[in-house]
C-alpha cells in the first residue's frame, strides 16, 4: 500500500511527526488491510496537535506526535460508540522529545 497518483507515481507526503512522514506501509500491514483485520484512517497535523494538548492537559500525560495522531482519531471515534465500548490507545513513545516542536507548532516560546 503507498499513496500512488493515476500515473502510479508515489506522492508527497507530510506530518508533523517524522515517524509517519512516509508513504506506505510494509506487507505486513498491507496484508491486514486485506484481510479486513485493521482499518486505515488518517488525521490532520491540526487535529493531532489538538490533541497531543488535550492529553497533555487533561491526564499530565505528554504523548508522542506519532500517539497523538491515534488519540486524535479516538477522540472522533468516541463520540459515536456506545457506553459499552472501549477504545483503547497504545502510547508507543515518550512525547519529552517532542515538546519543542509542538511549543513550536502552537506558536508557545519557552525562555
Amino acid at each position: 500500500m503507498v499513496l500512488q497518483d493515476d500515473d502510479v507515481q508515489t506522492l508527497p507526503v507530510h506530518s508533523i511527526s517524522a515517524g509517519l512522514d512516509y508513504p506506505g506501509v510494509g506487507p505486513e500491514h498491507a496484508h491486514w488491510d486485506q484481510v479486513g483485520r485493521v482499518k486505515y484512517t488518517s488525521v490532520n497535523d491540526h487535529d493531532a496537535l489538538a490533541a497531543f494538548t488535550t492529553l497533555c492537559e487533561t491526564e499530565g500525560i505528554i504523548p508522542a506526535l506519532e500517539s497523538a495522531h491515534a488519540i486524535a482519531h479516538a477522540i472522533k471515534l468516541a463520540p459515536s460508540m456506545t457506553e459499552e465500548e472501549s477504545i483503547v490507545v497504545n502510547l508507543s513513545g515518550r512525547g519529552d522529545k517532542d515538546v519543542v516542536e509542538a511549543g513550536r507548532l502552537l506558536g508557545k516560546t519557552w525562555d
